[in-house]
């Protein structure tokens, strides 16, 4: 089959991944999970097309490596929503068009979902966040915009993924079409428990990965908190990685203001990798946001068996963290709630190796990448009968 991928792709993984150069392909807006898909698509024989978009380039470029073939449009740094990013669905238009392909899957909603649409009507969706609840928590006018692409993405579509049943229950009120619910996940390989208990004598840190700081993502509790559990256990420090918690950001800013910094380390965005590698040596993982589609960075640090602190009506949290089962849920919106379960992991080896276990098994139960590929392929070969079907017909 011949798979055309219309997405963010991040580029740098998907070299690391596949073994090419590192300097092979430019930076890409990207996410890390999508890269992992085409990866176990080519490894189960299949041809793949990867659509996606670059601010590193000045034209539309594309790159052939026989099963892989890469076309990346462009991708402004500014501006983009004012003519709902009509350059960026342009490009990825001219390249589909350009490719044919079997089946489109567009992993993600907006410009890519419009565009691969406007070649396809039977191209899968795969929704990846609620555009709602996004402009709900970041009122601007580029969240409103989004919301607009949404709405026709959800209109004129016919088929659709989701990757949990809390984006299955809100996508549903908005199209008379049903979705199909295929989680998010990560590689078999990344399933390997390193983590170990840490007690107060040995170097133990904290580790938060978000794209973002304020609004949804909630970092600003999550520094209180830290500060609150710091003042009877000064040896910990915290890590934040992601956009927006970069030495000089406007969260490191924050913090300082608030003389919140103490103990932190402000890492900002990083490759993929060198995020994994914090990730790996942490003794626990904090996800306070207020909501989220699903949280790729949960299931990440549960693969490595490092326990999870996650908020209770975050959207998917509580679900991919097995309602409770298998990482503490907690009401992120209260500090004093989320420093009672930093110190309870932190403090209590039994609670610590209870998630620990509980959360390798859950990931691994429920979220391996060879399984969820499969559901995709399957997905794809009932579109493709289907739209073969109706042309026979035709």
């Amino acid at each position: 089959m011949k798979i055309g991928f219309v997405g963010p792709i991040d580029t740098r993984l998907l070299a690391e991944t596949l073994g090419l150069g590192e300097d092979t392909l430019p930076e890409a807006y990207g996410f890390p999970m999508n890269s992992l898909l085409v990866s176990a698509f080519l490894a189960e024989g299949h041809e793949v097309v990867v659509f996606g978009l670059s601010n590193q380039i000045s034209q539309p470029e594309k790159w052939d490596f026989g099963a892989l073939k890469i076309c990346l449009g462009r991708y402004r740094n500014s501006h983009r929503a004012r003519d709902f990013f009509k350059l960026e669905r342009n490009d990825l238009q001219a390249a589909i068009e350009q490719e044919p392909c079997d089946v489109l899957s567009a992993h993600w909603s907006y410009e890519f979902a419009l565009a691969a649409l406007s070649v396809d009507p039977d191209a899968l969706v795969t929704v990846q966040d609620w555009a709602p609840a996004i402009f709900w928590q970041m009122t601007d006018a580029y969240r409103f915009m989004r919301l607009l692409m949404a709405a026709a993405v959800y209109f004129k579509g016919m088929h659709y993924s989701v990757n949990s049943p809390y984006i299955k229950r809100v996508i549903e009120r908005w199209t008379f079409n049903s979705a199909e619910l295929i989680p998010n996940a990560i590689p078999s390989k990344s399933f390997n428990r390193v983590a170990k208990w840490k007690n107060q004598a040995e170097a133990r840190t904290v580790v938060a990965i978000n794209r973002g700081f304020f609004k949804r993502k909630n970092l600003p509790a999550l520094l209180q908190a830290f500060s609150q559990v710091r003042t009877v256990q000064p040896t910990i420090r915290l890590k934040l990685i992601g956009v927006g918690s970069e030495i000089g950001g406007e969260g490191h800013l924050w913090a300082i203001e608030r003389k919140l910094d103490e103990g932190v380390d402000f890492l900002g965005d990083m490759a993929y990798s060198k995020a994994q590698d914090h990730l790996r040596d942490a003794s626990l993982l904090v996800h306070p946001s207020h909501e989220e589609s699903f949280g790729m960075v949960l299931i990440e640090a549960m693969a490595m068996g490092v326990p999870v602190i996650g908020g209770i009506r975050s959207g998917a949290v509580p679900w991919v963290l097995g309602e409770g089962e298998a990482g503490l849920l907690v009401d992120v919106a209260n500090v004093d709630a989320i420093a009672i379960g930093m110190t309870s992991l932190l403090t209590k080896e039994s609670d610590w190796q209870r998630f620990s276990d509980a959360g390798y098994e859950f990931a691994s139960d429920n979220f391996q990448m060879s399984a969820v590929a499969g559901r995709y392929l399957d997905l794809y070969e009932r579109i493709l009968s289907q739209k073969n079907g109706s042309k026979a017909t035709n």
